[in-house]
Formats: C-alpha cells, sequence, structure tokens
C-alpha cells in the first residue's frame, strides 16, 4: 500500500506560485468583471446603466463591484489617484433578456396635458413605468421625471425619441439622482 501512495504522490503537481490569468467572469446581472469572479455585482441608481452604456465598475467596501456609465459624475472620481486601485474594467455580457432600471427627465412647456402625452407614450411602448413625476420650475417650463425599465440603449433611445415628438418638449435626457 504505502508503494501505492507514493506512486500516486509522483504526479506532476502544479507549483503554487503560477501566476493566475486574469478571468472574466459573468454575473447573473449580465455584466463581465475583469479580474473577478464570483463577486456582487450593482448598478449604480446615480447613472442607471443598460446594455449598450460604456461602463467601468467601483469596488465597493462590502457591497461588491457598482457599475457605473462612463460618463457619471461619480465615475470622475476614477481620475482620483487615492482611488485608482478600486475602479475595475466592466463589460456587458451577451444581451440578457432582464430589465434595467432607468431615469429620464423631460424639460417642457408647461401645459395642460403634457403628463398625459408623457403617459400615453409610454403606454404604447408598453413600457412598466415605477415613478412618474412633474413640477413647474416657473418661467412657463415644467420638468418631469420617469423611471421605467428596459431591455438596452436602443430601446431607451427609441423611448427619448418618441418622447422629444411630444409637443412642447424641449429636451429629454438620462437622469442622475
Amino acid at each position: 500500500m504505502l508503494a501505492e501512495a507514493v506512486a500516486e504522490s509522483k504526479e506532476d503537481p502544479k507549483p503554487a506560485d503560477t501566476p493566475k490569468q486574469p478571468k472574466a467572469v459573468k454575473s447573473e446581472q449580465g455584466i463581465i468583471v475583469e479580474g473577478l469572479d464570483n463577486c456582487l455585482v450593482k448598478f449604480s441608481k446615480c447613472c442607471t446603466p443598460v446594455p449598450g452604456d460604456d461602463i467601468v465598475g467601483f469596488i465597493t467596501k462590502g457591497y461588491g463591484v457598482s457599475v457605473h456609465r462612463k460618463d457619471c459624475p461619480n465615475a470622475r472620481a476614477a481620475l482620483d489617484p487615492a482611488q485608482k486601485g478600486r475602479w475595475v474594467k466592466v463589460t456587458w455580457a451577451e444581451a440578457p433578456d432582464v430589465m434595467f432600471s432607468t431615469s429620464l427627465e423631460i424639460e417642457a412647456d408647461d401645459r395642460d396635458g403634457l403628463m398625459l402625452d408623457v403617459a400615453t407614450i409610454l403606454t404604447s411602448l408598453r413600457l412598466r413605468t415605477s415613478e412618474m413625476s412633474a413640477r413647474s420650475v416657473g418661467g412657463g417650463t415644467a420638468i418631469v421625471c420617469l423611471r421605467f425599465g428596459v431591455h438596452n440603449l436602443t430601446e431607451l433611445e427609441n423611448v427619448r425619441t418618441r418622447l422629444r415628438g411630444i409637443s412642447g418638449v424641449h429636451n429629454v435626457e438620462r437622469g442622475t439622482e
């Protein structure tokens, strides 16, 4: 038996100091985090990224990797040398059949029926809207804030185009909280 055990242990063991290649592992949310596997991924609420956006990841303390759009004001902190090691490259995996929450802010003429026109567009596009509010900001202008789900950036751009077609709409921008 001892001879068998010695013979089995003569297999070519892999050296312990062999450097590992960074893995790119897809999370359940459809994100690939370079160099990290099996990590928690969450989408930032400040810029609500959707598939198709250019994105970057930030390693949080205790909450995994937070995914931001590259044009997010919070992602500009990537330029801070003190935080350099906490920013990681992230990419979208194959287009998942999942809804991503996003937000838009509409600047328009303050008029009767504005909210109805916005709601009609959202309904015609069969979007599940989770929030919708409007406020008058003076000077005959109103701001309408929306939160809803889309599958990707193409779908979001279609929504923006349709909303821009509403009478009195001046601007439709991605929301930031």
